[in-house]
């Protein structure tokens, strides 16, 4: 086999991160591809407890918290069987933010006390660029004769994430789930990127945020649907509920 250019490689090595970032978790990964009700049972044999539950699209997303090991963990059903099972932040489960390695959500600070600050919790579903290296065969003039070589193809891929919002007045910050994560950014504070050009309006919050030179999304969350998009070099699109869940009727 020939070897590959280096912006092949580059490209390859890429992709091989992209795939890295979102791993099931070992005691659980037998179970994507399982029926609803099967799996239902063996999560619970398993130490887990149903906390949450909320749908995007055609996949329902139920949140599961297993006290044991700290973990806090989002099962993507489609057409009745477990499409993916995820790692997410513990406050999903309404749980410490500090367990699991997952996100640290600071508590929900009081309406009363501040009507311009709001916590988010969003999960949801979106693609992302990648590439696929394919083994090909080419005619070498030279050689007279076939010659194995691989073909490199632009391509994206479906992932499923979660995304939490913090606003305080008027300033705010975004953390990104794995998968929203490009290899090439500026890494942030300890996951979470500052929000600019925020606009917190009665019915729509808009804002941007840089995650390297190039690249600079912008979301809107819908305050009536709490439908949130995220448009940049990937998308995204999920449902949001308030940090601190019952701490009133409202969505938020």
């Amino acid at each position: 086999m020939r070897p590959q250019p280096l912006a092949v490689s580059l490209v390859a090595t890429l992709a091989m991160s992209f795939a890295a970032s979102a791993q099931t978790p070992p005691d659980v990964e037998d179970l994507v591809g399982a029926r609803g009700a099967g799996g239902e049972t063996q999560l619970q044999s398993r130490g887990y407890e149903q906390r949450d539950s909320n749908t995007v699209r055609d996949q329902r997303f139920t949140f599961w918290w297993n006290a044991k090991r700290s973990q806090c963990i989002s099962v993507s059903t489609m057409d009745g069987r477990y499409a993916s099972i995820q790692s997410v932040p513990a406050a999903n489960c309404g749980a410490s933010g500090s367990a699991a390695g997952g996100a640290s959500l600071r508590p929900s600070p009081s309406s009363e006390r501040d009507p311009n600050s709001l916590v988010l919790v969003c999960y949801g579903a979106g693609t992302r660029p990648t590439v696929t290296s394919e083994p090909d065969y080419r005619w070498d003039d030279k050689r007279n004769k076939w010659q194995e070589a691989d073909t490199v193809r632009a391509t994206t891929e479906g992932f499923n994430s979660d995304v939490q919002i913090e606003l305080y007045g008027d300033h705010g910050r975004i953390h990104l789930g794995a998968p929203l994560i490009p290899p090439i950014n500026s890494h942030g504070d300890h996951g979470w990127w500052d929000l600019d050009n925020l606009q917190v309006g009665a019915d729509r919050i808009t804002a941007t945020y840089r995650l390297n030179g190039m690249n600079k999304p912008r979301l809107t969350v819908d305050r009536r649907s709490g439908l949130i998009t995220i448009e940049g070099g990937t998308t995204f699109s999920g449902q949001c509920d308030i940090g601190n869940y019952g701490g009133g009727q409202r969505r938020f």
